[in-house]
């Protein structure tokens, strides 16, 4: 695989099969897969009723793709640059850890067509999707995720799992669509969780105030991770109140 396709592919065949039986797309969704590479999870994503796209940004990949699973729609292409179908669709990859950020935020914009998915992610990475308030993890992408969607870690997966090993360990991960707020207001919301974690050290007051905004007195003087997520919906509806004076 040519050196400017940073992705480490799983080679477990046990691990792969866990994770296409891990999800649960439902009758009328695309099962969508970024980065198949060689195709070891597209083997049993096949073997489902759903329909299965794929995106793979290396052509001989995508080629090897095209020829031995037919029953599939496989696009070349840079999953952060390519369109993605606007229909009802189930995540199911072992993401490359190097558009991981991203790829979550891509995710989120398209939060009305995701209902859910599996992922394989870094560790660290997963563990501030399903981190809690207080917990050193929990940050600016636990709450933009979390508002929108539940998490449930499913797995640890060690590098011998992969070719080339990766230096760390990875999680599976399970995410369905949860929604806290309306789908529609998650940019608003995402404005105010932005300028709350602009220094995560700093207190809350201080990074709100910084960007231009208040911040009630009973919260000015605590740190954004110790903010529960009720807590910061409640923040983003008393910011947004037009008629607050």
């Amino acid at each position: 695989m040519p050196q400017r396709y940073d992705q480490h592919f799983l080679r477990d065949e046990n691990i792969a099969r866990a994770i296409a039986e891990a999800a649960c797309p439902q009758p009328d969704e695309v099962l969508l897969e970024i980065g198949p590479g060689p195709g070891i999870l597209s083997k049993y994503l096949v073997q489902r009723p759903n329909p299965l796209i794929g995106i793979e940004i290396d052509p001989q990949y995508h080629q090897k793709l095209v020829e031995t699973y037919r029953q599939a729609t496989w696009i070349l292409g840079d999953a952060l640059q390519v369109f993605w179908p606007e229909a009802p669709l189930y995540l199911v990859s072992n993401l490359p850890y190097s558009i991981t950020g991203p790829f979550l935020m891509r995710v989120l914009e398209h939060r009305a067509w995701i209902r859910g998915g599996v992922l394989m992610l870094q560790k660290e990475v997963a563990q501030r999707l399903y981190a809690r308030p207080g917990e050193r993890q929990f940050g600016r992408l636990s709450a933009l995720f979390q508002v929108v969607y539940q998490v449930e870690r499913l797995r640890t997966v060690r590098p011998g799992s992969f070719s080339p090993p990766p230096k760390v360990l990875s999680e599976v991960i399970r995410f369905t669509r949860l929604p806290q707020i309306p789908l529609k207001d998650w940019p608003s919301f995402a404005a105010i969780v932005r300028a709350a974690f602009r220094q995560p050290r700093q207190t809350l007051g201080r990074n709100l105030r910084s960007a231009g905004f208040s911040c009630p007195p009973h919260l000015a003087t605590r740190r954004p991770h110790e903010i529960p997520l009720p807590e910061l919906i409640a923040l983003w509806r008393w910011l947004s109140d037009p008629i607050r004076s």
